[in-house]
């Protein structure tokens, strides 16, 4: 019993011990707290991006939802006040870890931790140094470490300290972000650093983009070299150093090609447009991926090879229509955007004149394609890589038929990819020359699919061979000849220029521009939808409509993964009208 009281005794004596010392202040600062009376916490605002910051208050926020020692997936960008400083930038680690608040007092703050200096650089000798009331803006990863809410060591860094977004120490530019990275308005270095430091760690943007800049400074005097084709170098608005630089890391050259001997060498102040992926290197690191960018100008110039450029025959234009059809340069731009390896979804028109053709590769009747480069004005400027296309009417070359030369004015239609993620091109026989020299016909195979013609009214409907080229548009009227049908899935293997056999399809007819037709290449298939246009118009129960020239009114869209017509509504055929009229 006296065992008992004395305890309880020794209790109630360390409880009155430790209400007496309440104001003893913490042995060590606790992050988000204050000996200060802190207020209340500010509203949070901001969506984190560099447009529109974080607060702290939104930092606090988003960071607590982290799992503990788990970091963010993406930098965010924090703006606040320092409130307190940990340690001060020095140049032996090139960082500094400070607290920061909405109001630049010590309550509810975040920690800042070993953020790395002004342009996501380390801090060196002479930079001006961070004071307690600055206002600045943190970009970078954060972390909840062990209840602690703080940016990620060595993962963050200081985007702009009192309005200065890089530089330091000599006054600096401020290297506001301009652009959108396209050929049209690119990113200067600081568009380029926001874009690619919003990237995950190691991950590389899914498309090319164009920055544009003043080369400030070459990497390890890493000019272009023959041995290994590329250089590396840092560029910036004006060409120094003072400002936001961007690292452009093992670069190609002009061409998306290897530097040779002879070429053109690169200097400070050259300025240049760079066209590639991008890649937040170990999370810290904005720059070009290595092989996966190139000059796309020099001091204007683009081309390249063989000494001085030449200049650029224009920039890019069109659509990808028909109608309007890109050049060179708008189709490489548009090509070099997709991921590496993947492919169109969907037809493309390009209009040049051959400059080269790649390895004497003419037609042959062997595999009925061939290999060339287009350009504007038929030379080596500003070319873009036909790879492996088909013949006129979409149909293998063969012997008879007119070749191509150098000069040659084409039109051609397919598929483009961005294949190994830096060669623009068309996909292997998923493309054709669509016109030769103004002409969609010629040589012995025929081909071409007829003339196009027609805006898709009533009263001007398109031909086959203009439903085609327009692959994809809602409530057009399309004319042709009713010359067959597809058995099952497959349609080239499974097109049938009848109207008998085993299988005669009750679900769809080939249309043509011509009765007698009889490549598929050059017909659209028209899908029958169950009712009056199904039964009086598919070929199993009325084969006397083989080759009768009929008026329908659908969506040309795909349909057997070719352009075709689905959702028909309305026929004129026989001189009778089936479905309802829009």
């Amino acid at each position: 019993m006296k065992k008992l009281f004395y305890s309880l005794f020794l209790v109630a004596m360390t409880a009155m011990t430790l209400t007496s010392c309440e104001d003893v202040p913490a042995p060590f600062d606790i992050p988000n707290t204050s000996s200060d009376t802190p207020g209340e916490a500010a509203e949070p605002k901001g969506s984190g991006t560099q447009d529109d910051p974080y607060n702290v208050a939104a930092a606090i926020e988003y960071t607590e939802q982290l799992a503990a020692g788990a970091e963010s997936d993406r930098d965010i960008f924090i703006k606040g006040k320092i409130s307190s400083i940990r340690e001060s930038y020095t140049s032996q680690y090139g960082n500094g870890s400070f607290y920061i608040s909405d109001d630049g007092t010590s309550g509810h703050q975040f920690l800042i931790y070993r953020a790395l200096y002004l342009g996501n650089k380390k801090y060196s000798e002479g930079q001006t140094q961070i004071e307690v009331g600055d206002e600045v803006i943190i970009c970078g990863r954060v972390t909840n470490y062990n209840g602690t809410l703080e940016t990620q060591q060595n993962k963050a860094f200081l985007y702009s300290l009192n309005g200065v977004t890089a530089g330091g120490g000599g006054g600096g530019q401020t290297g506001t972000p301009t652009g959108d990275g396209t050929l049209a308005n690119p990113y200067n270095a600081a568009g380029a650093n926001a874009y690619t430091s919003g990237l995950a760690a190691d991950v590389e943007s899914d498309k090319d983009i164009y920055i544009k800049g003043k080369i400030a400074k070459i990497a390890n005097n890493g000019e272009f070299s023959a041995s290994y084709g590329n250089a590396s170098f840092y560029i910036s608005d004006d060409g120094t150093e003072s400002g936001s630089t961007f690292y452009v890391f093992r670069t190609y050259y002009l061409n998306n090609k290897k530097w040779t001997s002879g070429d053109s060498q690169i200097k400070v102040g050259d300025e240049v447009v760079i066209c590639g992926r991008v890649v937040n290197y170990r999370g810290n690191t904005p720059e070009t991926v290595q092989n996966k960018s190139y000059i796309y100008s020099l001091n204007g110039s683009g081309g390249g090879g063989g000494g001085t450029p030449q200049p650029q025959p224009g920039e890019g234009t069109g659509s990808g229509t028909l109608a309007d059809p890109w050049n060179a340069v708008a189709a490489n731009a548009f090509a070099s955007s997709l991921a590496s390896g993947a492919e169109t979804d969907q037809d493309y028109y390009i209009k040049g004149k051959i400059a080269k053709i790649a390895n004497n590769g003419t037609f042959s009747a062997q595999y009925g394609n061939a290999s060339f480069y287009i350009s504007d004005d038929g030379t080596d400027d500003n070319t873009f890589y036909v790879f492996r296309t088909l013949y006129l009417g979409n149909q293998k070359w063969a012997d008879g038929d007119t070749q191509i030369k150098v000069g040659d004015e084409v039109i051609i239609c397919g598929r483009l990819t961005n294949y190994m993620g830096n060669t623009p091109e068309t996909v292997q026989n998923k493309s054709y020359i669509y016109s030769l020299n103004g002409s969609t016909t010629g040589g012995s195979g025929g081909g071409g699919g007829g003339e196009q013609t027609g805006a898709g009214s009533y009263s001007e409907p398109y031909s086959v061979s203009a439903a085609i080229a327009a692959a994809e548009a809602s409530g057009v009227y399309v004319k042709g000849y009713i010359v067959g049908y597809v058995e099952g899935q497959v349609y080239t293997e499974g097109a049938h220029f009848s109207a008998t056999g085993d299988n005669v399809s009750t679900t769809n007819v080939l249309l043509a521009g011509s009765p007698s037709e009889t490549s598929a290449a050059n017909c659209i298939p028209v899908q029958l939808p169950k009712g009056e246009i199904r039964d009086k118009l598919n070929l199993s129960q009325n084969a006397g409509n083989l080759g009768k020239e009929v008026l329908l009114y659908g969506d040309v869209t795909k349909y057997f993964s070719v352009p075709g017509l689905k959702n028909t509504s309305y026929a004129e055929i026989n001189g009778t009208t089936v479905g309802s009229k829009p």
